[in-house]
């Protein structure tokens, strides 16, 4: 009986090629496949990883909806073109933008890989690059920090009441109001946009950005300001 592949989820960091850690570029030069996940037309994690990529690439779609439904045979369908790789014995990897394990589609095909050899490489998260950028600390000393979707606004208002460290993911689906909540509640904030990338765009005051389009790769960070 042959013996299957191994599965790799490969973090390649917020956008920048610099950022791969070497185990990553290891991986991506020696596998069989790699799996190059999109949501439209292109997959911008393959973009960055191209120059490594000595094998086959295969584009598998996973679409940026909320219905649950709808999600779920898109991770079945691609998870069953995943393990017939496998099965053929090719070792295989999934790259995707940031960390693996942290709001990443990895996630939902790695729970459905139980039965096979897997391997998760870490990856630099966007909230890390960002504050680097910003040249903003997450947290300080003893301070607790909170990482946060933007989805509900019951969570939002829970962690500004709760931290006083706060990093806010994919705020371009509420970004007036998070703005508002963020200014009445005495944060002080960055913003960037597409971290490490060629069209990068970083902000401290969200007020120059009420009531434009705010690209999907965006965040905030925030900090309570000290009495």
């Amino acid at each position: 009986m042959m013996k299957s592949g191994k599965f790799h989820g490969i973090g390649i960091g917020p956008g920048d090629p610099d950022l791969i850690t070497i185990k990553a570029v290891k991986i991506l030069e020696k596998v069989d496949i790699v799996i190059a996940p999109f949501s439209k037309n292109q997959s911008i994690a393959y973009k960055i990883v191209s120059p490594y990529i000595k094998g086959q690439v295969v584009k598998l779609r996973f679409p940026m909806i909320r219905d649950k439904r709808v999600l779920e045979g898109f991770w079945e369908n691609n998870t069953r073109q995943i393990k017939a790789m496998l099965d053929e014995g090719k070792d295989v990897a999934f790259i995707t933008l940031g960390d693996p394990m942290i709001y990443s589609t990895y996630i939902y095909i790695f729970n459905r890989l139980k039965d096979y050899d897997r391997e998760t490489v870490p990856g630099i998260p966007s909230f890390c690059a960002a504050a680097a950028k910003l040249g903003i600390s997450i947290a300080e000393g003893d301070d607790p920090f909170v990482v946060v979707p933007t989805s509900d606004e019951k969570i939002i208002d829970k962690a500004l009441e709760d931290f006083d460290n706060v990093i806010l993911m994919k705020v371009s689906r509420n970004f007036n109001l998070i703005a508002h909540k963020l200014k009445e509640k005495g944060f002080k904030t960055g913003f960037v946009s597409r971290c490490c990338h060629e069209n990068e765009e970083i902000h401290y005051d969200l007020d120059n950005l009420k009531n434009q389009k705010v690209d999907y790769l965006s965040l905030v960070i925030g900090k309570k300001a000290k009495q």
